[in-house]
Parts: C-alpha cells; structure tokens; sequence
C-alpha cells in the first residue's frame, strides 16, 4: 500500500510528514471519533496541505489501513515459535492488544459502516490489511502441519474467524465482556481443539 502511495506521489517519500499524518489520525479518532476524521482535519492536525495528504491517501478508510498496518503490521504469524500452541497465543496476545487499542476501538464501528457502503471501499480493505494478515495467520497452520503436530486439510479461514470474531464482537459490544487474558485463553483453546491439536502431556 505504501509503495502505491509513493508512486502515486512521484516524489521521494517524506517519512516525518507519513508519521505526522498517521499521529494526526491517531488523536483524531481518539478525541472526535472515526465519524469526525476527515482528511482536511487530518492535514490541519498534521500542520500540512490537504493536497500533500491526498498525494498519500484517497479517502479516510485507506488512511486509517495504514494507521492500522503501522501499529500493527500484516504479518502477526510470521515468527516461528517452535509450537503451535505457543505461535497461537502470540497471535492471540497481539490481537488482544490491537482490540483493546482506543483507536481501533473508536474507529472500527464507523470504518465497517463505510465497508459495508462501498463494495470497492470492501475490496480494498481485504486486499491491503486483512488478506495479509490472515495469510500470516495460515502460516502458524502451515508450520504445524510440517511439525505433525496436526493434521492436513485445515481451513485456516475458519481458524481466522474463530479467534478474531469473539474479540471484534467485544470491541464493538463491550458489555459482553473485556478482551483479556482469559478471553486469549479460550480462543486459542478452541482453536487448538478445531485442527484436532492434542497437547503433549
């Protein structure tokens, strides 16, 4: 996504002024909510011009794609941890962190409502921040399945929803209940029972 925005700019990148953009964005959503960002209140936060802002981002949804893949990167599986058991509470621990975030919090119900308007706005959220990802994620299935410690045929688009769907629904409904420790437990323990993962004793 980057290399687009530099490509569509046509200039050498200014990684001060990326930053100040995504800090902007940041305190934005936090004191205003995900309804106020727009990229005019980004540029005058940022102390910068509104066209140097959309040299880098078409629209706020891509803005806050790269305030997210900043903070939190596209390859939370990528470390091989040695177990399958310990890579999935990495992801685990990771994700309760990003969910708890106060900007992933105030920005997420507004950013769906916005995926939910636009199919190419949908497009291109999957193809720059969650298919990346949840290829990452495959990739602990992949590493277990070399290790035997499961089996093949694994679908680990299952596997995504099933440890992400409890922590976004919490995040969008607090009520049900805080994104914990004991929360990273029990996903990742549904998981490991879903790819038939028996625990060496």
């Amino acid at each position: 996504m980057h290399d687009r925005m530099q490509s569509r700019a046509g200039r050498p990148r200014d990684r001060g002024l990326d930053a100040a953009l995504l800090a902007a964005a940041a305190q934005l959503v936090v004191e205003r909510g995900y309804g106020a960002l727009t990229l005019q209140a980004v540029a005058d936060e940022a102390a910068t011009s509104r066209p140097a802002l959309y040299r880098r981002f078409s629209d706020r949804a891509e803005l806050v794609m790269a305030l997210l893949a900043d903070r939190y990167g596209l390859q939370p599986g990528a470390q091989d941890l040695g177990g399958l058991e310990a890579e999935m509470l990495a992801i685990q621990h990771h994700q309760m962190e990003l969910f708890n975030d106060p900007v992933v919090r105030m920005a997420v119900p507004g950013l769906l409502e916005d995926l939910s308007r636009s199919q190419d706005l949908a497009r291109r959220f999957h193809e720059q921040f969650l298919h990346p990802r949840r290829v990452s994620t495959a990739s602990i299935l992949d590493r277990a399945v070399e290790r035997g410690e499961i089996g093949a045929g694994t679908d680990p688009e299952w596997i995504c929803d099933l440890i992400t769907g409890p922590m976004l629904m919490r995040a969008l409904i607090p009520t049900l209940g805080p994104i914990d420790e004991e929360l990273v437990q029990l996903t990742v323990h549904s998981a490991l029972d879903a790819v038939g993962y028996r625990r060496s004793q």
